[in-house]
């Protein structure tokens, strides 16, 4: 009996030690670390992905081609529709300036915004990633109990300036592995709109560990999730004209 009683308190003592660890952190190390905890290492720029959405009137499922033009949070993010057939071709390409969309009857991109949807409920910031090192500030920090009793640190997030996507997140991460486990996503308002799961990490050849599955539950509206799979990650050569706006279109983009 004071066997186990050693081994749960030391089991204790670990996590207490991790969650310190975590607490103890500047914001720009934190934020860094959750970053490289949900991403690909920067050697991945291409992303084949699979997005189920559920309703209660259908669920429909789309794939998708996810691409980026370099490291780091100022780069460009290309999303093309490889399926359905209705949807092939259609392309929504986010750039540090601005957000466009372009589909195979228009001939030129038109702007939009990084919260417009790009299949079920996943927005084009949540489908090519929400970063938060040089978009957010921690503005709380605590620790929490997870569903399973274990303690998890909770972070309220505020956005530094009104062209982030969501001006808010609460963030629910295992301090062990700083992995984000939950979040959820708020309007300008206060209003939550979305609680995000991220569901499963997996481990590359080469030891770089990133998310792989996410499950977007819609606050407003009841019975809408979206799911979406990372089928693929690997690393191309990427021409620097598929992450230019002007390019789309008539000028052969």
């Amino acid at each position: 009996m004071k066997k186990w009683t050693c081994t749960a308190v030391a089991a204790v003592l670990i996590i207490a030690a991790a969650a310190w660890g975590a607490v103890a952190q500047t914001d720009a190390e934190l934020l860094a670390a959750l970053d490289d905890a949900r991403f690909p290492s920067e050697a991945v720029n291409t992303l084949r992905v699979r997005i189920v959405s559920v309703t209660p009137d259908e669920t429909r499922d789309a794939e998708l081609l996810l691409r980026f033009s370099g490291p780091g949070d100022k780069n460009s993010a290309r999303i093309e529709f490889l399926a359905p057939p209705e949807l092939a071709g259609q392309i929504y390409l986010s750039t540090p300036e601005a957000t466009y969309f372009f589909g195979p009857d228009l001939e030129f991109p038109i702007k939009t915004s990084a919260t417009a949807e790009v299949f079920g409920d996943s927005a084009v910031a949540q489908t090519s990633g929400i970063r938060f090192a040089g978009k957010y500030t921690v503005a709380g920090r605590r620790t929490v109990e997870g569903t399973d009793g274990a303690p998890l640190l909770e972070l309220d997030l505020a956005a530094i300036d009104f062209s982030v996507a969501f001006q808010a997140i609460t963030l629910r991460v295992d301090p062990a592995t700083l992995r984000p486990v939950f979040a959820t996503l708020y309007a300008l308002s206060g209003l939550p709109l979305y609680d995000v799961a991220f569901t499963a990490y997996v481990t590359r050849e080469d030891g770089d560990v990133y998310v792989s599955a996410q499950v977007i539950t819609n606050r407003l509206f009841l019975g809408r999730t979206t799911t979406s799979d990372i089928l693929e990650a690997t690393a191309a050569e990427l021409p620097a004209s598929l992450f230019d706006p002007s390019l789309l279109g008539a000028a052969g983009g």
